[in-house]
């Protein structure tokens, strides 16, 4: 029977975990979020304790802080597993993960891939999944790039959400709040010209990578994507960690460009979004939440 974990036992998974990075990562960096006050609303599930095999963590439903909670509400937050077959087992409870409601597994390992695939089969559920390279820079990598004359950085404001908001892909309803939370808990630049024109934006997450990288079109190709992500690089550095960041495998332009600043693609280590609906549904409606 699954195991809804207390605060209390938290520091102790996360020493579990750490025991299988890179393909714990998500978890692992959610995790130190969590426990560092950052990303407070999570709630963690393994097969047993104190000796787990399996994790699964969701954004707490009672949560009063995420308000945008409805917009995590169908996603299943973070998947890990040393053993496949307590990995299945946790993930067909129901008192774990309701199949009617979750939809989207977030940012596993590819040595989660066939477990979640065949539970997710075994439930009537079509899949789809959206492979990612995880890239990696450490100070000696990526040095920062000046900024141009007439443009000034600063940090994603408040003021900014709605900008921000427009230029996601996964944009829905209560996203605004969900970067709202973002902006307020990790680090982000915003790139301007000295008359206040947006040029483009980048910010930090709460497992620990860097995303939603946006340029707007009439500043692209001009290396302004470049200094953003410089700086919002430099900002980890100076906090004694690594800059990080998922870049789908299809987006060839996105990993030459990271790649060129000094990223380097993990190796052996595949990072998967499952969508999953009604048995049927194609690729096409699942991308565009058709099948809940």
């Amino acid at each position: 029977m699954a195991v809804k974990l207390s605060t209390s036992c938290l520091p102790k998974l996360l020493l579990w975990l750490e025991q299988y990075l890179p393909h714990s990562f998500k978890l692992h960096k959610e995790l130190k979020s969590h426990l560092g006050g950052q990303y407070p609303d999570l709630e963690f599930f393994v097969d047993k304790w104190p000796h787990p095999q399996a994790v699964v963590a969701m954004v707490n439903p009672a949560a009063e802080q995420l308000i945008c909670r409805a917009f995590l509400q169908n996603v299943v937050v973070g998947v890990y597993g040393s053993d496949d077959e307590a990995l299945g087992n946790l993930l067909r409870d129901p008192s774990v993960v309701d199949w009617n409601t979750k939809t989207v597994f977030c940012a596993f390992s590819s040595q989660q891939k066939p477990v979640l695939q065949a539970v997710a089969e075994g439930m009537g559920k079509s899949t789809a999944f959206t492979p990612n390279f995880l890239l990696k820079a450490s100070s000696e990598d990526l040095k920062p790039i000046p900024v141009p004359e007439g443009m000034k950085i600063r940090p994603i404001s408040d003021a900014d959400v709605g900008i921000v908001n427009s230029t996601w892909k996964f944009a829905t309803d209560g996203s605004d709040v969900f970067i709202q939370q973002f902006i307020q808990q990790f680090p982000s630049v915003y790139l301007e010209t000295e008359g206040g024109v947006h040029v483009g934006h980048m910010l930090g997450t709460s497992c620990g990578t860097i995303g939603m990288l946006y340029v707007n079109p009439e500043f692209r190709r001009k290396g302004y994507a470049k200094v953003i992500i410089s700086h919002l690089a430099q900002k980890y550095f100076d906090g004694g960690d690594d800059a990080c960041v998922f870049v789908e495998e299809t987006n060839s332009p996105s990993l030459s460009l990271h790649q060129s600043l000094g990223f380097k693609v993990v190796p052996g280590l595949t990072i998967n979004w499952m969508k999953c609906g009604p048995k049927g549904c194609c690729r096409a409606q699942l991308d565009k939440k058709c099948c809940v």
